[in-house]
Protein backbone atom coordinates (compact mmCIF):
# COMPACT_ATOMS: atom_id res chain seq x y z
CA UNK A 1 0.00 0.00 0.00
CA UNK A 2 1.69 3.25 -1.01
CA UNK A 3 0.29 6.27 0.34
CA UNK A 4 0.80 9.81 -1.42
CA UNK A 5 -0.69 13.18 0.16
CA UNK A 6 -1.78 15.55 -2.68
CA UNK A 7 -2.41 18.74 -0.43
CA UNK A 8 -3.87 18.75 3.53
CA UNK A 9 -6.99 17.76 2.68
CA UNK A 10 -6.89 14.74 0.27
CA UNK A 11 -4.13 11.47 -0.17
CA UNK A 12 -4.41 9.10 -2.48
CA UNK A 13 -3.15 4.89 -2.31
CA UNK A 14 -2.87 2.58 -4.27
CA UNK A 15 -4.98 -0.89 -2.87
CA UNK A 16 -5.88 -0.82 0.65
CA UNK A 17 -4.81 -3.83 2.84
CA UNK A 18 -7.45 -4.51 5.19
CA UNK A 19 -5.63 -5.13 8.46
CA UNK A 20 -4.05 -1.20 7.50
CA UNK A 21 -7.02 0.07 7.95
CA UNK A 22 -6.29 1.02 12.03
CA UNK A 23 -3.10 2.26 10.93
CA UNK A 24 -5.23 4.64 8.94
CA UNK A 25 -7.39 5.45 11.67
CA UNK A 26 -3.84 6.27 13.77
CA UNK A 27 -2.54 8.44 11.70
CA UNK A 28 -6.13 10.65 11.64
CA UNK A 29 -8.16 9.76 8.52
CA UNK A 30 -11.35 9.96 8.57
CA UNK A 31 -12.94 8.99 5.12
CA UNK A 32 -12.17 6.66 2.87
CA UNK A 33 -13.38 6.51 -0.54
CA UNK A 34 -12.85 3.26 -2.65
CA UNK A 35 -12.51 3.97 -6.71
CA UNK A 36 -11.77 0.24 -7.57
CA UNK A 37 -14.67 -1.91 -8.87
CA UNK A 38 -15.11 -5.15 -6.93
CA UNK A 39 -13.50 -8.08 -8.98
CA UNK A 40 -11.02 -6.04 -10.87
CA UNK A 41 -8.18 -8.60 -9.20
CA UNK A 42 -8.03 -11.78 -7.55
CA UNK A 43 -6.18 -10.36 -5.11
CA UNK A 44 -8.31 -7.47 -3.98
CA UNK A 45 -10.57 -7.25 -0.70
CA UNK A 46 -14.46 -6.64 -1.14
CA UNK A 47 -15.50 -3.06 -0.11
CA UNK A 48 -17.43 -4.35 1.65
CA UNK A 49 -14.63 -5.92 3.51
CA UNK A 50 -12.94 -2.48 3.78
CA UNK A 51 -15.78 -0.69 4.81
CA UNK A 52 -17.09 -2.80 7.60
CA UNK A 53 -13.41 -3.03 9.08
CA UNK A 54 -13.40 0.98 8.56
CA UNK A 55 -16.80 1.46 9.89
CA UNK A 56 -15.63 -0.82 12.81
CA UNK A 57 -12.75 2.33 13.95
CA UNK A 58 -15.23 5.39 12.88
CA UNK A 59 -14.26 5.85 9.39
CA UNK A 60 -16.86 6.99 7.03
CA UNK A 61 -16.74 4.86 3.70
CA UNK A 62 -17.69 6.17 -0.12
CA UNK A 63 -17.86 3.23 -2.94
CA UNK A 64 -17.14 5.10 -6.20
CA UNK A 65 -16.31 2.89 -8.75
CA UNK A 66 -14.29 3.65 -11.63
CA UNK A 67 -13.82 1.45 -14.89
CA UNK A 68 -10.30 1.45 -15.94
CA UNK A 69 -11.59 3.37 -19.04
CA UNK A 70 -11.81 6.09 -16.95
CA UNK A 71 -14.45 8.40 -15.18
CA UNK A 72 -18.31 9.40 -16.16
CA UNK A 73 -19.95 12.57 -15.42
CA UNK A 74 -21.68 10.24 -12.98
CA UNK A 75 -18.57 9.53 -11.35
CA UNK A 76 -17.73 12.81 -11.39
CA UNK A 77 -20.33 14.16 -9.83
CA UNK A 78 -20.59 11.30 -7.25
CA UNK A 79 -16.43 12.16 -6.19
CA UNK A 80 -17.58 16.01 -5.85
CA UNK A 81 -20.64 15.06 -3.52
CA UNK A 82 -18.07 12.91 -1.63
CA UNK A 83 -15.54 15.86 -1.29
CA UNK A 84 -17.84 18.15 0.06
CA UNK A 85 -20.06 15.91 2.31
CA UNK A 86 -16.86 13.94 3.65
CA UNK A 87 -14.94 14.43 6.86
CA UNK A 88 -11.19 15.20 6.68
CA UNK A 89 -8.52 14.15 5.56
CA UNK A 90 -9.91 11.72 3.03
CA UNK A 91 -8.24 8.60 1.22
CA UNK A 92 -8.99 7.50 -1.46
CA UNK A 93 -7.88 4.58 -3.16
CA UNK A 94 -7.82 2.35 -6.60
CA UNK A 95 -5.48 -0.30 -7.70
CA UNK A 96 -2.54 2.30 -8.64
CA UNK A 97 -4.03 5.48 -7.24
CA UNK A 98 -4.00 7.01 -10.90
CA UNK A 99 -8.09 7.10 -11.15
CA UNK A 100 -7.92 8.89 -7.39
CA UNK A 101 -5.89 11.06 -8.44
CA UNK A 102 -7.36 11.95 -11.71
CA UNK A 103 -10.93 12.54 -10.12
CA UNK A 104 -9.52 15.02 -7.73
CA UNK A 105 -7.79 16.80 -10.50
CA UNK A 106 -10.69 16.82 -12.45
CA UNK A 107 -12.41 18.11 -9.03
CA UNK A 108 -9.99 20.76 -8.55
CA UNK A 109 -10.48 21.67 -11.51
CA UNK A 110 -13.77 22.56 -11.86
CA UNK A 111 -13.67 24.35 -8.37
CA UNK A 112 -10.89 26.63 -9.51
CA UNK A 113 -12.47 27.29 -12.96
CA UNK A 114 -15.99 28.08 -11.25
CA UNK A 115 -14.02 30.16 -8.83
CA UNK A 116 -12.10 31.96 -11.91
CA UNK A 117 -16.33 32.62 -13.11
CA UNK A 118 -15.41 30.17 -15.91
CA UNK A 119 -17.78 27.53 -17.11
CA UNK A 120 -16.61 24.07 -16.06
CA UNK A 121 -15.89 21.48 -18.44
CA UNK A 122 -17.96 18.30 -18.47
CA UNK A 123 -15.60 15.35 -18.74
CA UNK A 124 -14.15 14.64 -21.59
CA UNK A 125 -14.16 17.93 -23.14
CA UNK A 126 -10.20 18.49 -22.02
CA UNK A 127 -7.42 17.94 -24.60
CA UNK A 128 -5.57 14.72 -23.42
CA UNK A 129 -2.39 16.84 -23.05
CA UNK A 130 -4.09 19.37 -20.92
CA UNK A 131 -5.86 16.37 -18.52
CA UNK A 132 -2.19 14.89 -17.79
CA UNK A 133 -0.62 18.25 -17.36
CA UNK A 134 -3.55 19.03 -14.39
CA UNK A 135 -3.14 15.36 -12.70
CA UNK A 136 1.06 16.11 -12.63
CA UNK A 137 0.02 19.51 -11.04
CA UNK A 138 -1.75 17.55 -8.37
CA UNK A 139 1.65 15.29 -8.02
CA UNK A 140 -0.20 12.27 -9.07
CA UNK A 141 1.75 9.36 -7.59
CA UNK A 142 5.32 11.68 -7.85
CA UNK A 143 7.91 9.67 -6.10
CA UNK A 144 8.66 11.54 -2.99
CA UNK A 145 5.85 13.63 -3.30
CA UNK A 146 4.56 13.66 0.69
CA UNK A 147 4.25 17.83 1.18
CA UNK A 148 1.01 20.05 1.12
CA UNK A 149 2.34 21.54 -1.75
CA UNK A 150 1.97 19.11 -4.78
CA UNK A 151 3.49 20.41 -7.85
CA UNK A 152 6.15 22.53 -5.54
CA UNK A 153 6.99 19.17 -3.88
CA UNK A 154 7.52 17.15 -7.14
CA UNK A 155 9.87 20.28 -8.43
CA UNK A 156 11.96 19.96 -5.36
CA UNK A 157 12.33 16.30 -5.50
CA UNK A 158 13.28 16.20 -8.95
CA UNK A 159 17.24 15.57 -8.98
CA UNK A 160 17.68 14.73 -5.24
CA UNK A 161 20.26 13.01 -4.57
CA UNK A 162 19.59 9.90 -2.09
CA UNK A 163 21.28 12.45 0.71
CA UNK A 164 18.21 14.90 0.48
CA UNK A 165 15.59 13.77 3.26
CA UNK A 166 11.94 14.00 2.69
CA UNK A 167 11.52 15.72 5.73
CA UNK A 168 13.59 19.12 4.87
CA UNK A 169 11.74 18.96 1.51
CA UNK A 170 8.62 18.96 3.06
CA UNK A 171 9.50 21.45 5.70
CA UNK A 172 11.02 23.57 3.05
CA UNK A 173 7.45 23.44 1.05
CA UNK A 174 4.96 24.33 3.25
CA UNK A 175 6.63 27.12 4.45
CA UNK A 176 6.54 28.24 0.70
CA UNK A 177 2.90 27.50 0.79
CA UNK A 178 2.13 29.13 3.96
CA UNK A 179 3.88 32.19 2.58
Amino acid sequence: MRIKRLNGMFTISTQIEVNKIEKLHDAGYRAIICNRPDGEGEDQPSFERVAARAKAYGIEVRYIPVALSGASAQDLAAFAKAITEMPKPILAYCRSGTRSATLFSQWEMSTQSTRRGETARPHGERPHGERRRAALDVGAMAPGNTSVAGQKALIETRGAGRGATVQSLSQETRRAATS
